[in-house]
């Protein structure tokens, strides 16, 4: 993506190396997110199954506030690199890119967050597989992102 922006107002010069930098940092994000949704998705969850209900919510307490230290950086670091390459550029993959990223934002605060909610007081099979077939949505979401930019990379 080839790109030599000027803003006049502020006399801000973005150059080419800035976006292709981000677009770089964008992959890598990308990438371990996919890593670690696909892991979460595939290892972690299904070990919920494996918890005896006696020691479920200390279990359950300690993984969200661990996966939490990791994910919610790096979820707001996306944000805001996203936000970057829309301001910086006017490329359909980067919106796609954007808007995906928007609908992870979506499904984590409105479907898993709530679900991770209920079952730190109830803890039952009945949330545990909603939560398992409802994560899907962001491990397909965070796959999308991944391929869009690799494809951003190849422009």
């Amino acid at each position: 993506l080839k790109l030599k922006y000027t803003y006049n107002y502020s006399h801000l010069i973005i150059e080419t190396g800035s976006v292709n930098n981000l677009i770089l940092f964008n992959f890598f994000i990308s990438s371990f997110m996919f890593g670690l949704i696909f892991t979460t998705q595939i290892v972690s969850y299904p070990m919920f199954f494996k918890v005896k209900l006696t020691n479920f919510k200390i279990y359950h307490e300690q993984y969200v506030e661990k996966i939490s230290f990791i994910v919610m950086p790096l979820m707001a670091l996306e944000l805001i690199i996203a936000t970057l390459l829309v301001y910086m550029s006017n490329s359909i993959i980067i919106n796609l890119i954007f808007c995906n990223l928007m609908l992870i934002f979506l499904s984590t605060y409105f479907i898993q967050v709530p679900i991770h909610e209920k079952i730190k007081t109830d803890p039952n099979e009945k949330l545990l597989l909603r939560l398992v077939r409802t994560n899907w949505i962001r491990t397909l979401l965070w796959m999308v992102k991944c391929i869009l930019s690799i494809r951003l990379l190849l422009v």
